[in-house]
């Protein structure tokens, strides 16, 4: 019996010993990788050394989480074997996904949806490159996909492939029959650590095997050094935030243009992936609150009301208060606006509709909204077509019941701040402060500025938008948004 237990210890130990040796050996491997990569994008020197490459079973290839990068060493050693660089490209992969902020957006997405978006995106972008050391023998079958892909979104994001198989569930159900061919890692470390029960990590503290794991791939296990890193494990993994990332995006966007200006790298996805990752949110609600005015409205104002002296006054004279209760109290609200939609070829249909009924269900609400209001609705494009005027609830819902589009001719911007100018004129309004233009911004703009301030809104799809005079204010929009 004591025999047999020492054979068993004795095999125990060999496997140990082995799988320490897959390990070391992975991890020169990922280290070599990560080389790789470097030589080829110096402009992500930020990011290829931000994180400690971990040996570890909770995947069975590749994961990241933005503060790890894991890998399971059995997993690298075949794929290594069978194609040099399949660990290049999967390191990649991965870098990409942490300076896209994928990864920290996981909880409120849809995951089965995120997933493949993700990971097709990241694939584009890393295809687009055409770096020697991430050519693999199945991308033709990538490229032949992707191109299909962007017949119906010409521009891969994860943000607007997401967006469009949450639209499309029928077309989502056959863009999901390719999801393994742009997998290169796993994601389950994107699920907040609450969700999940990797036995390795408990919030932000870390177990001694995989510290050890960690230490290992930085090639310090022994000896003084080693320890050292060991402590300070704990402030390089501080601070790997979604902030974090997008300073780290930002450093590469500017050095990738430069780069790629210097070197004419195709860089076309990368950089509308850095865009998207970076692009500012805006809420189309608080911009509205911008165009709000003072006004007035009968109601007492119970803040300024003193009762001490109106009850005083009451007692000393009968009924003959000292002080009046104020009637009246400031308030901002939206009163008098203009709204004018650009009816030009490629602005027209449902998503004129949208920002329509987006911007009346704001005005509706009763925190900025006057009783009555002077709401002027232009549609034009290189004329005026119409103008209809909206002094009430009942006639703004009237209006969106029976939404008529005309025009649809040319863009020219100016007849619509003449005919509003011309109006102030006549005294249509009395304190005019806003005017949203709902436009593709194809079209002439005025050179004098207006003496209202003035938003040209734009429906982001895709393309560039262009640039507004410096008096405007220029919000881009997504669809969704509206």
């Amino acid at each position: 019996m004591q025999q047999m237990t020492e054979e068993m210890r004795e095999i125990i130990d060999a496997e140990e010993a082995k799988k320490a040796e897959y390990a070391q050996l992975a991890s020169k491997i990922m280290t070599f990788a990560r080389d790789q990569v470097m030589i080829s994008m110096r402009f992500l020197d930020r990011a290829l050394f931000r994180m400690p490459m971990v040996a570890a079973d909770t995947v069975s290839t590749y994961g990241v989480n933005g503060r790890i990068i894991y890998f399971n060493p059995e997993y690298v050693l075949r794929s290594f074997k069978q194609e040099r660089n399949r660990c290049t490209r999967a390191f990649l992969h991965m870098i990409f996904h942490c300076i896209f902020s994928h990864p920290f957006q996981y909880e409120k997405m849809e995951r089965q949806y995120w997933d493949l978006a993700c990971d097709v995106a990241v694939e584009k972008s890393i295809l687009d490159l055409k770096l020697e050391d991430t050519v693999l023998d199945t991308d033709p079958q990538r490229e032949k996909i992707l191109k299909k892909f962007q017949e119906e979104v010409p521009v891969l994001t994860a943000e607007r492939i997401y967006h469009f198989l949450k639209k499309t569930p029928e077309q989502a159900k056959l863009w999901l029959q390719h999801e393994e061919l742009f997998e290169q890692d796993d994601h389950i470390h994107w699920i907040p650590p609450k969700e999940t029960d990797a036995a390795e990590r408990t919030g932000d503290t870390f177990t001694t095997d995989t510290r050890s794991a960690m230490v290992g791939c930085h090639e310090a296990d022994t000896g003084e050094e080693g320890a050292d890193q060991v402590e300070d494990l704990d402030e390089v993994l501080l601070g790997q935030t979604q902030s974090d990332w997008a300073d780290v995006s930002q450093h590469a966007k500017l050095d990738l243009e430069t780069f790629s200006r210097e070197q004419g790298f195709g860089a076309g996805s990368l950089l509308w992936n850095l865009k998207e990752t970076l692009r500012e949110k805006y809420d189309y609600g608080e911009f509205l609150k911008k165009f709000a005015v003072m006004g007035e409205e009968m109601h007492i104002n119970d803040d300024e009301f003193d009762y001490v002296y109106y009850t005083y006054g009451l007692e000393l004279y009968g009924n003959m208060p000292l002080v009046e209760p104020l009637e009246y109290r400031e308030n901002k609200r939206i009163r008098e606006f203009v709204i004018a939609i650009d009816t030009s070829g490629s602005c027209q249909g449902s998503t004129v509709e949208k920002f329509l009924q987006k911007t009346y269900n704001i005005l509706k609400n009763t925190e900025s909204y006057f009783s009555r209001v002077n709401i002027h609705i232009i549609q034009c494009d290189s004329k005026i077509q119409r103008d209809v005027k909206v002094t009430s609830d009942q006639e703004f819902d009237a209006y969106m019941q029976n939404v008529e589009l005309s025009g649809f001719g040319g863009t020219d911007f100016r007849p619509v701040f003449e005919y509003v100018d011309d109006m102030i004129q006549r005294h249509e309004f009395q304190n005019l402060r806003g005017l949203i233009y709902f436009t593709d911004g194809k079209g002439t703009f005025p050179e004098k500025a207006p003496d209202y301030e003035t938003a040209f809104v734009f429906i982001e799809e895709g393309f560039s938008i262009p640039e507004v005079p410096s008096w405007a204010i220029r919000l881009v929009l997504r669809e969704d948004d509206i």
